[in-house]
């Protein structure tokens, strides 16, 4: 998983790049987005002049396993920026989490969407 540092109000923070698939059916986009340790009330997806914007907040536990003495693992928040085009329904994205997998489904909007052209019979 990619990291990248950013100043945050005079504050360096390290926020980790997910791990993104993207599959395109004839009616979406869907994207499937690695978060583990991230909880369903500590995700935004927010859509803004054509720019989707994923952030996930890890909290920590709270469970007091002692005093820490040695120390390698550490909990960052996740960010991902897309760029997306006016070929999405913007009002019909849906989201799910299962499991630290985020399952993003961005329709497609009607004038982009393969539609067959009936062929008539004249006589």
């Amino acid at each position: 998983m990619m990291n990248e540092r950013r100043k945050i109000k005079g504050k360096n923070e390290v926020v980790l790049l997910p791990p993104v698939d993207i599959y395109e059916t004839d009616d979406a986009f869907i994207l499937k987005c690695e978060m583990p340790g991230v909880e369903k009330d500590n995700i935004e997806i927010l859509l803004d002049n054509d720019e989707l914007t994923i952030k996930g907040i890890v909290k920590e536990n709270g469970e007091d396993l002692g005093t820490l003495t040695y120390s390698e693992y550490r909990l960052y928040n996740y960010e991902r920026k897309f760029r997306v085009g006016d070929n999405i329904n913007g009002s019909a994205i849906n989201a799910s989490l299962d499991n630290g997998i985020l399952t993003i489904t961005l329709p497609k909007s009607e004038k982009v969407k393969p539609r067959k052209i009936e062929i008539t019979f004249e006589k």
